[in-house]
């Protein structure tokens, strides 16, 4: 079964992006295919170089570049965000992709269950 996780909100002030990080790792764990997607103010969470100091949550970098040991290979932000938020890709973790509006729709039609967070 192909799961598909689209993360949307910022690391901090909630836990849902950890719970989702979680999530994945738990299908994974099942011999499940997992596909993650950064999008809007989640492509934060690919910034290699974080600063969490002012916030009482750690970075989910290190869940993020272990993720490959999980058999997660497939980690995507839309182009389109690293534009908006000025972030290019050299700044993003090497791992993940980028993808097109018409990469993202034919990865969400590919999915055989998908979840937003």
């Amino acid at each position: 079964m192909k799961f598909l996780y689209i993360f949307t909100r910022s690391a901090y002030g909630n836990s849902i992006a950890r719970e989702a990080l979680d999530m994945a790792l738990a299908s994974a764990a099942f011999d499940q295919e997992v596909s993650l997607v950064f999008a809007q103010e989640a492509i934060y969470q690919l910034v290699m170089q974080q600063n969490s100091a002012n916030t009482e949550k750690k970075p989910h970098l290190g869940v993020i570049n272990a993720l490959p040991l999980y058999d997660i290979d497939d980690i995507y932000y839309l182009a389109e965000d690293s534009s908006t938020y000025n972030l290019p890709p050299a700044a993003l973790v090497p791992q993940a992709k980028a993808l097109s509006a018409e990469q993202f729709s034919s990865l969400m039609s590919s999915a055989d269950r998908i979840q937003s967070f």
